[in-house]
Order: C-alpha cells, then structure tokens, then sequence
C-alpha cells in the first residue's frame, strides 16, 4: 500500500445521453428529453420556445478552428444554458451524488459528460461546453478549492475544452485521452495531432493573462485509451510508458479495454516500475507529483491490488446502480466501497 493515495468518484453528467441517445434508452436510464425551454429565473415554460433554440442560439459562440468556444458573451451563454428545460436535472444528479460521496469520506471527484454514443472535438453541440462549464463553477463553488481536489474530462477528445473550463472554473486536473498515439474508437480516430502541446500552450497563456489564478489544473493522460483500437505495434505499454520524459506528463492513466474493465497487475506494476524510474532521474523535477491513476474498474473486489500501485483510482461504474456506468450512483455501493478501501 501506498501513502496518501486518493479515491476520485465520478460524477457522471448525461447532457449527450439527453441530446442524442435514442429514446427508448432515455426511457429506461431515466433521463428528460429535451423539450419547452424554460423562461431564466422562472418556473414556467416560454411559448413557442424549444431546447433545440436554445442549443442554436448557443452555438454561434463557436470558433470555427478546432473547435474551440471563444469568450463571445460568456454571461449571456452561462445564463442561457440554464433555460434548457433539462439543466435543473442536470445539476440535481451532479450535487446530490457530490454529497453521496463527500458523506463517504471523498474528496475528490471528476466532472464527466457520460453517455453514449459520443461526439467528437470539434463536431460536438456547444451547449455541452456551456453545460459543463457552469456546472463545473457551481460545483467548485460548493467544494472549494484546498478542501477538494475536483477535475474534468469533456468526451470524446474534447480536452481543449476540458482545459478551458478546468482554468475558468479553479479545478485541479484534466483527464486527457488524446495526446499519445492515434487510435480508433467506435467515433472515430482519435485526433491527437499536437494536443497536448495545445492543452500546455493554453494554460501558460491562462496563466499569463491571469497571473491570480489560484489552482494550476494538471493534465492526467490516458495510455492505450479504453474502447480503443490501435496498431500492433502499440499493443505492448512499454511504448506508452517510454515517453513519459520525451512528452513531459504530468499524470499517468492506465485503465482496461473498456468502461468497467479491470487493469490488469502486469500494466500496473509496468507503470510502476516506469514512473518511480523517471522520478529517478537527476533532472526530474523534484516538485512535479507526476501520479499514476487507475481508469477503470476498479471495485471493492480489487482495491488491495490496486492500493499495490497506484497513487489515485476514478471509480465510477461499480458504484452505479446495477454496476452499470450510465446508470445513478448507489448510496449502498459509495459506502461499501469506501468501508472496504479504509480498512
């Protein structure tokens, strides 16, 4: 066992599965459909008004180069996002599983725009960056930052926008699955095309325009992305775990084929093995964490092995409702995961 290791809960928020799941899955994971938008600060409905307006108006506040939200009326967009007739749900579930978790003695979570299928940078609504966003500032509002360690990742590949909301909003890290090597998900090619030097180059100039900044955000990189298909030659996680120096990470994510999936002990003590020699090195720096992190799968059934390894786990799945990912978190299944994991 490790010290100060750090269970991280998900918080997994549905804003895809609401707008694009087909209805018979909203149905059964209890989900709202998009519907009449409601009227800002009131509790009744705006005739003639959708969400669908709503998600257009929202999307003019686009840059057309990768993607990415520029500034454009950010007040006006962050009042906007909430008319959406589902935004209250949204919420809700975010701060009512925040307070299962905080019950059981977390204090860290990660914000996460669950659902499948998925988007992808660049081709995703901009309403789920607005969502995001405001719900990663009332969350950060509600567990401040010194007493919580929060975090974000935007699906799929969209860490430009996890980055941009992580520097708004004061949280601590990103989790980022397209910066080593390109794979194939069932959405597509992963477009790893210089983003991590993206996502760095966008916090340095943060930083620079706003020096008060009071938390850095770390980026935690995914090796061999869950879901993922890659080359032969990328099967063996010795390649991943060689350019740890060359890319200069700042946190290490190993997880299993799939959500849910175990990691397996051999790419666990491979990690290991391959950080503890970086951190090794004389001219590592001696004030860089650099953490290992487990991704996926981890349950009540493997925390010892995990504890083995690792510095900080994300558990999501095993603590859902049937042990299912998309489904709401399980008071009962939090609480013996946590019992266990203190023993």
């Amino acid at each position: 066992m490790r010290s100060n290791q750090t269970v991280i809960g998900a918080l997994h928020v549905p804003v895809n599965t609401i707008l694009a799941a087909p209805p018979e899955w909203q149905r059964a994971l209890g989900t709202p459909r998009p519907g009449a938008a409601t009227t800002s600060g009131e509790a009744g409905r705006s005739a003639g008004r959708s969400d669908w307006d709503v998600v257009d108006e929202l999307a003019a506040f686009q840059d057309g180069d990768a993607g990415t939200v520029m500034d454009g009326d950010a007040d006006g967009c962050l009042t906007k996002v909430k008319e959406l007739s589902f935004y209250p749900f949204l919420e809700d579930r975010m701060f009512a599983e925040a307070a299962i978790y905080a019950k059981n003695g977390l204090r860290a979570f990660i914000l996460e725009n669950v659902a499948a299928p998925y988007f992808a940078r660049g081709r995703q609504p901009t309403a789920i960056y607005w969502a995001m966003r405001a719900l990663a500032a009332r969350l950060r509002e509600e567990y401040p930052a010194g007493d919580y360690e929060i975090g974000v990742q935007i699906l799929a590949f969209s860490d430009d926008w996890a980055m941009d909301i992580a520097c708004r909003a004061g949280l601590d890290f990103i989790r980022c699955e397209s910066a080593l090597f390109e794979g194939i998900r069932p959405e597509g090619r992963t477009p790893n095309a210089g983003n991590l030097a993206r996502l760095y180059w966008r916090r340095q100039r943060w930083l620079h325009d706003y020096p008060e900044t009071p938390v850095v955000p770390r980026v935690y990189v995914d090796l061999q992305k869950k879901h993922t298909v890659f080359i032969d030659e990328l099967a063996d996680l010795e390649t991943w775990l060689s350019n740890i120096v060359f890319m200069k990470l700042e946190g290490v994510v190993v997880t299993g084929t799939g959500t849910g999936q175990p990691v397996q002990e051999t790419d666990y003590s491979a990690a290991r093995r391959a950080i503890d020699a970086v951190k090794a090195l004389p001219y590592f720096p001696g004030d860089l964490e650099l953490p290992l992190l487990a991704g996926s799968g981890v349950s009540v059934d493997n925390i010892e092995l995990c504890k083995r390894y690792v510095d900080k786990v994300i558990v999501g799945s095993s603590l859902k409702e049937h042990g299912y990912w998309e489904c709401p978190l399980s008071a009962d299944r939090v609480a013996r995961f946590m019992e266990t994991w203190n023993r």
